[in-house]
């Protein structure tokens, strides 16, 4: 019972760091929403009452950087102003599945076609559920009141007050519903039970990922590079749908809060349309996206991250759970951790102890001498904030992918420093270096593919190949490392004999890595 407690704790962590980045641009955006926008513009900049607001809602959620946490608090913020249901749909469900980091990373993981297409098959998926979901489900249009609230400096400040008594508020609460979705796989899915359940040519792996999913919680970058490790594996495309769909795009928390705002019916309407669509697309794309040239390998390790950590027959401690949970938490995570930590102090300050000032702030109406000021006072239409508002989210989205993919010299020097790391933990016996540094370099050699693309537009085959030579010897390395691990254990003479031969592979590995990374180099290399 400690193993299976300890394992769903570890997941919850590890999805809260996870979600904490995109849950703070989630309640930024819907700040402005509420305090910039206004009801009418909010409701202009989703596309209106019309039938535009099902692609339009799509396009505005591929260009925001968040998950299916984060568009909570957006979500809450378009039902208040009466936006259509059908529009809120399109919006929550496709927010969350692409970005322009996460699609830029997912064309290096699998063809672009793939990716391409998934994201077409999105915009038909939540186009035909909005609109079946509008004939289904009753709504009031919003009375769109004029335009009022504090201007300039105050209403910076009103913006972060929302934001911290949303945290500690429904957001807050809906965020634990969603994170207790991995935590109740993470006790019920033994460790690894994931690995063989999505093979290839396998009728039942659409349905089988389908119903797997909804629990799930997971970042678009987490899926994407769930994706290509699917294809590189040989699963199931029709799979791969369903996990970018259900998993990525819908939570418990997006279940709960259909249900509490249009009933218990609705909800069911809402979610047996949104499975059906999904798996029929699923089962359609299914045979014709399968990626030539690679053979099943018979297990993937994509989704480990929603099973138990540890397995039953391992011994438990304190420095082992933490050691586990910390490990896939980056930097951005802690920082994001860190921030939200902040705000939700001042949330429980601003709910609990001065709520009756704050209703009074927010409230409050620019007095004629505000109206007519200038500078940081000034009054600024609701349309030209939209304007900006998604103008600045393209210009974001741009400066972004510069900033998250470097030039390739930089990362050439970076994978130099992992690959070093590598090839001397592995030299050394000391594996568990070698464990960690694998998944660094693995993911730098990604960044090299998309940072050279978006500099130069193009990336050669041979570039391509060499990459993917890379990852696949690194993955070799990653298997005979763990196997090295696992003889190690066994204080037998079989253990050792078979320790011997995994200690003879990983040299021969460490070779073939390094002679990669010499011409993996002279491929980036700028010519001159």
């Amino acid at each position: 019972m400690d193993v299976l407690i300890a394992g769903g704790m570890v997941r919850a962590l590890q999805g809260l760091a996870a979600a904490s980045p995109t849950l703070l641009v989630g309640m930024l955006v819907a700040a402005v929403l509420r305090y910039y926008l206004g009801p009418q513009g909010t409701v202009r900049f989703f596309g209106g009452d019309s039938l535009r607001s099902l692609p339009q809602s799509w396009l505005i959620g591929m260009l925001l950087p968040v998950c299916s946490i984060g568009v909570i608090p957006i979500i809450r913020e378009m039902k208040r102003v009466g936006i259509r249901p059908g529009a809120i749909t399109a919006f929550a469900v496709s927010a969350p599945l692409f970005n322009p980091l996460s699609l830029m990373y997912g064309l290096t993981l699998s063809r672009p076609l793939v990716i391409i297409g998934f994201a077409l098959a999105s915009l038909l998926v939540v186009t035909a559920m909005g609109i079946i979901w509008d004939r289904t489900t009753s709504w009031q249009s919003g009375d769109h009141p004029r335009e009022g609230g504090p201007i300039g400096l105050k209403r910076l400040g009103v913006c972060a007050i929302f934001m911290s008594r949303e945290l500690y508020g429904p957001t807050g609460g809906l965020t634990l519903v969603a994170i207790a979705g991995l935590f109740l796989l993470g006790v019920v899915l033994p460790h690894g039970a994931l690995q063989s359940s999505v093979e290839q040519l396998d009728p039942w792996a659409p349905l089988k990922m389908a119903l797997v999913a909804f629990p799930i919680y997971a970042t678009p970058m987490l899926t994407m590079s769930q994706l290509g490790m699917m294809f590189a594996h040989g699963n199931s495309p029709g799979a791969a749908f369903c996990l970018l769909l259900l998993g990525t795009g819908v939570n418990l928390a997006t279940i709960w809060w259909i249900a509490r705002s249009y009933g218990w019916k609705p909800m069911a309407i809402w979610c047996m349309t949104l499975f059906l669509l999904v798996l029929a697309c699923a089962y359609a794309v299914d045979r014709p996206l399968i990626p030539p040239g690679i053979e099943p390998a018979g297990h993937t390790h994509a989704f480990d991250i929603y099973t138990n950590p540890f397995q039953q027959s391992s011994p438990l401690s304190f420095s082992l759970v933490v050691d586990t949970t910390l490990k896939s938490i980056g930097w951005a995570d802690f920082i994001g951790l860190g921030i939200a930590a902040i705000v939700l102090v001042f949330g429980v300050v601003f709910r609990t102890m001065v709520s009756v000032r704050v209703a009074a702030f927010e409230t409050s109406t620019p007095d004629s001498s505000q109206a007519t000021a200038t500078g940081l006072n000034r009054h600024v239409s609701s349309r030209l904030v939209g304007t900006i508002c998604l103008g600045g989210l393209v210009a974001f989205s741009i400066v972004s992918c510069y900033a998250y993919y470097p030039a390739p010299n930089e990362v050439l020097e970076e994978m130099r420093l992992a690959r070093t790391e590598v090839l001397s933990g592995a030299a050394s016996g000391d594996f568990k270096r070698t464990l960690h540094w694998i998944p660094i370099l693995d993911e730098w050699s990604r960044k090299l593919e998309v940072g050279h693309a978006i500099r130069y537009f193009q990336l050669r085959p041979y570039q391509q190949m060499q990459a993917f030579l890379l990852r696949k010897k690194l993955e070799l390395l990653e298997h005979a490392v763990e196997h090295a691990l696992e003889a190690a254990s066994k204080d037998t003479e079989l253990g050792k004999i078979q320790l011997e031969e995994e200690r003879q592979e990983i040299k021969v590995l460490q070779a073939e890595i390094s002679k990669n990374g010499r011409r993996l180099i002279d491929a980036f290399a700028p010519v001159k």
